[in-house]
């Protein structure tokens, strides 16, 4: 008896093992907009996604998403303005260096050629004259000022890399012979009238007036205008009517007079009056 009962014991553990089931969760989907988790079945999705909450959150993140891109947008234009600034602070440099030193550009492509290996160099460009604004000039009076040429202003201060009226001259193109007779009369009577007419006295600009010069105040006639009006006839004004001159009230104080003679006398009270009084007593006590 034992034994079979063991045996069906152990029968039946092997039949719970081989049927054993297990529990499975559902699927679920996360939601980036609204930050939540809901049930990833159609009607779960749909009705989400049809809700106010979720409308909302898309709308805002839709606005902000815009808002992101005009602002990265804005700052990528901005990159690429400064970008051209300093293209632009860097040429100019560059053209600066140049002036000074007009050999830097050969010298910068020779070093270029030499590290490739190859043999030819590059000769030195030629050097360009220094361009002042500033130039030194005399009045009539033999004072010396400095006179700008771009901005047509004067001072008598030295400033800095200015020419001199000795360079000045010297940079003066040399007049080319004229074989032409006929030309060179010409020329001549051109000289001669230029000499003629006195030149404009350079000078320290005076001071300007900061409310403008004075000007006469024409006045405009005013043209009339025909309006093409019906023209109506004036009709005599009525007489002003004056009002009467009102004579003022004179309002007098009324006053009692104590000069009367004789004794006061005053009414005596009549007690026994039944119209007087209705309610009586009925017992003397």
């Amino acid at each position: 008896m034992i034994k079979l009962y063991k045996r069906r014991r152990h029968s039946i553990l092997d039949d719970d093992i081989t049927k054993t089931t297990y529990w499975k969760s559902q699927d679920r989907k996360y939601c980036e907009f609204c930050k939540c988790w809901l049930a990833d079945n159609k009607v779960s999705i749909s009705f989400h996604e049809n809700g106010k909450r979720h409308k909302e959150s898309l709308k805002k993140h839709l606005s902000d998403l815009s808002k992101r891109s005009a602002k990265e947008f804005k700052q990528n234009q901005k990159m690429e303005d400064d970008i051209k600034e300093m293209e632009k602070a860097a040429m100019k440099a560059y053209a600066k260096d140049i002036q000074n030193n007009a050999d830097l550009t050969s010298q910068n492509i020779n070093e270029i050629i030499e590290l490739s290996g190859n043999s030819k160099t590059i000769a030195p460009a030629p050097t360009v004259e220094e361009k002042s604004e500033w130039k030194e000039m005399k009045n009539d009076k033999g004072r010396t000022y400095y006179w700008n040429s771009r901005t047509d202003v004067s001072t008598y201060d030295p400033p800095p890399n200015f020419i001199s009226k000795a360079k000045q001259e010297n940079k003066k193109p040399k007049p080319k012979k004229i074989k032409d007779k006929h030309k060179k009369q010409k020329i001549d009577g051109a000289i001669n009238n230029m000499e003629a007419v006195k030149l404009e006295e350079f000078g320290p600009i005076p001071c300007g007036k900061p409310y403008g010069s004075w000007k006469p105040v024409v006045k405009e006639v005013v043209k009339e205008i025909n309006l093409q009006l019906p023209k109506v006839e004036q009709k005599p004004l009525p007489p002003v009517l004056l009002e009467p001159e009102h004579t003022p009230i004179e309002f007098k104080e009324s006053k009692v007079d104590y000069s009367l003679e004789g004794p006061s006398e005053f009414k005596k009270r009549k007690l026994n009056n039944p119209k007087r009084n209705m309610r009586q007593r009925l017992d003397d006590e």
